[in-house]
């Protein structure tokens, strides 16, 4: 089981924008986050076409991949860029939220 609500706070901060997630519908937690990257690759995109450089400071501070990044800038078309960027978001950031989740739960004990 994900942390949405961490989820959900880290992304706004890093990309600065408002993720109300409404839970109606999303019966799931891959239906949840699919929704969140769907979200996630519109804002993508937005600074993909607006402010690439404060995309790439998100990127930097966030520890995604380089090579992974590198991998998906080289797709070319906007939307396929927007997407597999938001998947690589989406992965690293729930890695983080398991590493915390072990953190404390070693720490625990």
């Amino acid at each position: 089981m994900i942390k949405k609500q961490e989820l959900e706070r880290n992304l706004q901060t890093n990309f600065n924008f408002d993720l109300s997630v409404d839970q109606k519908g999303l019966d799931s937690e891959s239906a949840y986050l699919e929704y969140i990257q769907k979200q996630l690759a519109m804002r993508v995109k937005f600074f993909i076409q607006t402010d690439m450089d404060k995309l790439l400071q998100a990127l930097y501070r966030i520890d995604v991949n380089d090579r992974e990044t590198d991998q998906a800038f080289s797709l070319g078309e906007i939307n396929a860029v927007s997407e597999k960027i938001a998947q690589l978001i989406l992965k690293r950031q729930l890695q983080k939220l398991d590493y915390s989740k072990e953190f404390y739960k070693n720490e625990e004990k």
